[in-house]
């Protein structure tokens, strides 16, 4: 692990990426939250009074998604992926826990069908570097931008049918009803990947890795907020490991709060 300054990051990058194929190498960055407390869920990432929480993942949202074009904007070596945090903030206010996650999935739905390409704000830096559309790696060609939501849904999709095959992996471990999966791994130990039929942020990124490399990808640089770092780890063993995801190279750049003037660190994988 090393350390990278955060005013010299998009040097760095820009060192990273300067003459790799853009058709094999990606970075992700301008990863955003959506927040909701049973409204219409939004971005706020043009909003300016806040405080608290949400302004530390706005902050980290507008830093690296400005450093990201930036960077790319002068070698044109990767293309940019985006990733929506449609679940951390989608809060509606209601008691019963079963219809609260009801309308969570429906207002991140309705946001994600409303939304199929990027945000305001990524939308206006990336025209101001000079970037476009063909600098951007969609999800598909109906939507620019992949749900972290839907790919924890399809995550567990895939780790089920793993372990129905007839050669699943023995690093898998599941109860009958296949609600809870357990991997084990030489560098994180005994880790719960689906628990209640649901699997974490974990889980997710192995999916996003998943659906990057059958799209080409074998050189990823991931910017991600600190506190992900952990998490974001795991998924990364997961995926070169349980899913022998062959040739690829994953670089995890974790950005700590912007204003705190601490540097970022670069795991490279």
């Amino acid at each position: 692990m090393t350390s990278v300054a955060l005013n010299d990051l998009g040097a760095w990058l820009e060192r990273a990426t300067a003459g790799a194929d853009p058709g094999t190498t990606a970075v992700l960055a301008g990863h955003y939250a959506i927040f909701s407390g049973g409204a219409q869920a939004t971005d706020l990432l043009d909003s300016s009074d806040l405080a608290g929480g949400p302004a530390e993942m706005l902050e980290f949202t507008r830093f690296t998604w400005d450093t990201a074009c930036g960077a790319l904007a002068r070698t044109r070596g990767a293309r940019l992926v985006v990733l929506v945090d449609d679940i951390q903030f989608v809060i509606p206010g209601v008691v019963d826990r079963r219809t609260q996650e009801q309308l969570a999935a429906a207002l991140a739905a309705h946001y994600m069908r409303a939304t199929p390409a990027l945000p305001a704000f990524h939308a206006r830096v990336l025209a101001d570097r000079g970037l476009s559309e063909c600098d951007v790696l969609k999800q598909d060609a109906a939507r620019w931008t992949f749900s972290e939501r839907e790919l924890r849904i399809a995550h567990v999709r895939r780790v089920r049918e793993l372990v129905r095959g007839d050669r699943a992996p023995r690093e898998l471990v599941a109860n009958d009803d296949l609600t809870r999966i357990v991997v084990t791994s030489a560098e994180h130990g005994e880790y719960c990947l689906v628990h209640s039929g649901r699997t974490t942020c974990a889980g997710g990124y192995v999916e996003l890795l998943c659906a990057l490399y059958e799209r080409g990808v074998r050189r990823l640089f991931t910017l991600v907020p600190m506190r992900c770092l952990a998490p974001i780890a795991v998924g990364t063993e997961l995926a070169k490991g349980l899913l022998a995801l062959d040739g690829l190279s994953v670089v995890n750049v974790a950005i700590p709060d912007v204003a705190s003037g601490l540097p970022a660190q670069v795991t490279p994988g």
